[in-house]
């Protein structure tokens, strides 16, 4: 089930579900959703001098994905200036924690869809017990460049009641993005089945 408008700001009122700031409730909770806005911190990717990622070091791998991207801060007052095609990630600044009964999906706004703006390729789903700010995929799939200003709210986030799971996503083996600030690289390396993977070439080579 859907929560309401209703139902969202007593979950919030009662500590049961934790979203915060929120400074404006009347303007951020629609029916069934509340907006969030985007944070100060970007992580860019560059043009890089590799062909590839190169799995058959680790900690080579690793440093690859950090040299990939630039960490970028901005003030209030100054935007990002998104081109078209490009591709960049930010967070929401609002910090989120879900009880064991909920799970949500991060949605874009339409009014920033319809200039060209997609906020996620696939990161849409917030498992229940996951705390911490959720990350934008943000991509302009328009014809000109987007300003984008810390404050701004460009997603929402739907809530659905489920029966309380046997497992939250602290609990879960391979949890990686608990208790995030701000954007964070990917680290799908760290994924079990990456993982066989990297061990089976590593087997093959020896």
């Amino acid at each position: 089930m859907v929560l309401t408008d209703k139902e969202i700001l007593e979950k919030i009122l009662k500590k049961e579900l934790i979203i915060s700031p929120v400074t404006n409730g009347i303007k951020q909770v629609g029916s069934s959703s509340i907006d969030v806005r985007l944070g100060s911190i970007f992580k860019y990717l560059k043009v890089v001098n590799q062909t590839h990622f190169d799995i058959s070091d680790l900690e080579k791998l690793k440093k690859q994905i950090e040299d990939y991207s630039e960490e970028i801060v901005l003030q209030p007052s100054e935007p990002f200036i998104l081109h078209p095609r490009d591709f960049v990630l930010g967070s929401t600044l609002e910090y989120l924690k879900l009880p064991s009964n909920l799970t949500a999906r991060l949605e874009g706004r339409s009014t920033w869809g319809r200039v060209g703006l997609q906020i996620h390729s696939t990161a849409g789903l917030v498992d229940p017990g996951f705390e911490g700010s959720l990350t934008f995929e943000l991509h302009n799939l328009g014809k000109l460049p987007l300003p984008l200003f810390p404050g701004t709210r460009i997603g929402q986030l739907v809530f659905y009641t489920i029966n309380t799971t046997t497992m939250s996503y602290i609990e879960k083996e391979g949890s990686k993005f608990h208790s995030q600030l701000g954007p964070k690289n990917s680290s799908f390396y760290n994924d079990y089945d990456y993982q066989n993977i990297i061990n089976t070439r590593k087997n093959e080579n020896n």
